[in-house]
């Protein structure tokens, strides 16, 4: 495929967005250029130099960008029968309270589907939930959900939500809390150690290298015995390298013999 932007100006793309601190060389280049095209178009800039002079003066159109370039698809319990699955992965968690990291959590659909579980369950959580955009963690705290995200949430799950206003928001969580915190998965460090990280739909637009990279990240938050829980449309070749087992398609255990985990504060 060819590319849509020549090699002099695809370097001036990187330079410009990588001084404002976003990672452009770990997402793959068709991918980037796609959504960089038809935000420049949205926006009604006449070329990219345009664009380029604009957005290191504007941080606003920067957080705009931000936005729009990193992908926020995401919606509760997406692809039912795998939260089903890991319903079923977590019962084999001695019980204990559980810390749960949720990366890339976009507005909050899937830590809140954690929660969700976790409360039917009966278990005790912490969920640490991250992203690097802070217009989407502005959003996820709000903790407001429209109609047609409500409409979404398996019927044994609603009586936790509450109507206000035209928006659906939850009510009568016991069980724990979610912290909304900004996070690179790419450039920042490790937030902790967990029990459980939940990384769906993420890492497949990084490049081969970094990809890799990213899963050993997720692999060093987790101790013996916790679950690695991928979308449902990624691919973990690597998993036994890694020191994982497959408990079902996307979601991985940690080999070894589960025990108590001498977890770090998150900060």
């Amino acid at each position: 495929m060819s590319a849509t932007y020549d090699e002099p100006h695809w370097q001036s793309i990187v330079h410009t967005l990588e001084e404002l601190g976003f990672q452009v060389g770990a997402y793959k280049r068709p991918q980037l250029e796609r959504r960089l095209t038809s935000f420049i178009a949205r926006e009604a800039y006449a070329d990219l130099a345009a664009f380029l002079t604009a957005i290191r003066r504007d941080s606003l159109l920067y957080r705009r960008f931000h936005t729009y370039l990193t992908i926020h698809v995401t919606e509760f319990f997406r692809d039912p029968p795998y939260w089903v699955r890991f319903r079923e992965a977590i019962e084999q968690i001695p019980t204990r309270d559980l810390r749960v990291w949720s990366a890339g959590c976009s507005w909050g659909a899937e830590p809140v589907s954690a929660a969700l579980l976790l409360e039917e369950m009966g278990r005790r959580y912490e969920i640490v939930a991250t992203d690097s955009d802070d217009a989407v963690l502005a959003t996820a705290r709000q903790g407001l959900y429209s109609q047609p995200d409500y409409e979404r949430i398996p019927p044994p799950y609603r009586k936790y939500f509450r109507a206000r206003d035209g928006q659906w928001i939850l009510a009568g969580m016991a069980g724990g809390n979610i912290t909304y915190q900004r996070h690179d998965l790419v450039a920042d460090a490790l937030p902790g150690v967990f029990d459980i990280v939940i990384c769906r739909n993420l890492i497949i637009y990084f490049k081969s290298d970094v990809r890799a990279r990213l899963l050993g990240k997720l692999n060093g938050a987790l101790p013996i015995g916790g679950l690695l829980f991928l979308g449902a449309t990624e691919t973990f070749l690597e998993y036994v390298d890694m020191g994982f087992e497959v408990v079902s398609p996307s979601i991985f255990r940690k080999k070894g013999i589960p025990g108590p985990t001498n977890h770090q504060r998150v900060p």
